[in-house]
């Protein structure tokens, strides 16, 4: 694995520079990450690793596919018609991932003040708890290309840019927590589950709101009732942040409903009026 990705490093660094060359580079690469996962899952399946090191393959490799697909799509038909799909894709994945939350994984969490009723809950729906997440992982990966697609729109692409860095950064710490929350649950609920919380309810989402309401005063001719629902919705975003900081689980369970009750018809109707 290093000496591939030693490799593979040296071909993204020429692509990188060289971009009218790197169509080979990124097709490699996007082969090498769609296979790895693969070999990953026949390792757990047949006991040569544990689920921990999922975390491994989210950063390694799944977290690629989209924008290496996207490059290697670039200026084809294929490639503008899964660009416009960015916000309805977002709006779909997102719609999937609040429902996993409110119908599979809401018994294993802290909304539930019981903690050896959740632990419980999640040693018995195993697969059902690691599918529910792996749902808020795709949902966040869409959120991210929604952004850049967003951000290609803005007049000024330096407010693109700051927002895709600020919402990275908070693709870093949400897909951690749920990392965590498929591969290390229930054994080290105790020690895991509180700080997976706190990493994608506290800076997690609050980072992606940042970004969101950034990309907002950065959208020309954003007024009236559309002005008024986008800027609903990052005051919820804001809102679970500070609720998850407090530790008032109440709070975030109030600002999840109200936030993606809003957000997923706000994305196909602003991503139409967008386009």
């Amino acid at each position: 694995m290093g000496i591939v990705d030693g490799l593979l490093a040296l071909g993204y660094a020429f692509a990188a520079v060289r971009l009218e060359r790197a169509y080979p580079f990124i097709a490699i690469g996007l082969a090498a990450k769609v296979i790895f996962p693969l070999g990953w899952l026949l390792a757990v399946a047949g006991g040569e690793l544990t689920a921990r090191t999922l975390t491994l393959v989210i950063f390694e490799d799944v977290v690629w596919w989209i924008p290496f697909a996207a490059f290697l799509l670039e200026n084809a038909a294929a490639g503008d018609r899964l660009r416009a799909l960015a916000p309805y894709g977002c709006a779909l994945l997102n719609l999937v991932a609040a429902g996993a939350l409110a119908l599979l994984l809401r018994p294993g969490t802290e909304v539930v003040s019981d903690a050896a009723g959740r632990i419980a809950y999640i040693s018995g729906h195993e697969l059902l708890w690691r599918a529910g997440w792996a749902c808020w992982i795709a949902a966040a990966l869409s959120l991210l290309a929604f952004y850049a697609w967003w951000a290609t729109r803005l007049p000024d692409w330096r407010w693109g840019v700051a927002a895709l860095v600020i919402a990275s950064t908070g693709l870093v710490f949400d897909l951690t927590a749920e990392s965590l929350l498929i591969g290390w649950l229930p054994k080290d609920y105790a020690a895991v589950a509180p700080a997976a919380s706190l990493l994608t309810g506290g800076p997690g989402n609050g980072l992606y709101t940042v970004a969101g309401a950034l990309l907002t005063l950065a959208t020309p001719g954003l007024k009236g009732w559309l002005a008024i629902w986008t800027w609903t919705i990052w005051g919820a975003g804001f809102g679970l942040s500070v609720f998850t900081f407090a530790g008032n689980f109440v709070g975030v369970a109030v600002c999840s409903a109200v936030l993606f009750a809003l957000f997923c018809p706000w994305c196909v109707v602003f991503g139409r009026r967008l386009a």
